[in-house]
């Protein structure tokens, strides 16, 4: 087993206020059924494809920076991903190298802007036990949205 410091470092500087979160254009949230996309101006939408319910939102300033805030430590991981690198790991199907178990879910985002395309992905089932705190924080900030659940999530 190797240990990453960068998340650590990530969440240490992200706690610290070391740095303000990088501009982008829209950010995309994907979970199972389950499509997001918000604009830089707090503006999004959705649509859950298992129960086709679509609609729009609109998150307040203070919201949209909260949103930010708790998602960088994620974007600043060791783990992120450029388009061209994510669809090279999903190609690969190397999804885990711990134990699994199936049918847990998951989540991406993925940061988009003229400086910035990044993918930070999980898959819920992967070592869910060592990354326990981690997904608990991922799925509170997919709830923390004024949308429907995801679907098929235990």
């Amino acid at each position: 087993m190797r240990f990453h410091p960068a998340p650590f470092l990530a969440l240490w500087m992200a706690a610290c206020g070391a740095a303000d979160p990088i501009a982008f254009d829209q950010l995309e949230i994907r979970a199972a059924g389950l499509e997001i996309i918000i604009n830089e101006d707090g503006t999004g939408q959705f649509n859950q494809s298992f129960q086709n319910k679509r609609g729009r939102f609109k998150l307040s300033h203070q919201q949209f920076a909260n949103l930010v805030k708790r998602m960088e430590p994620f974007r600043l991981s060791g783990e992120t991903m450029t388009g061209s690198e994510a669809s090279d790991f999903l190609e690969a199907g190397n999804r885990c190298d711990g134990d699994y178990v199936t049918d847990n879910g998951g989540i991406s985002f993925h940061w988009v802007g003229p400086s910035v395309d990044q993918f930070y992905t999980v898959d819920y089932g992967c070592d869910r036990e060592k990354h326990a705190s981690r997904n608990k924080e991922l799925r509170a900030i997919l709830a923390s949205l004024p949308v429907p659940g995801p679907d098929g999530l235990p």
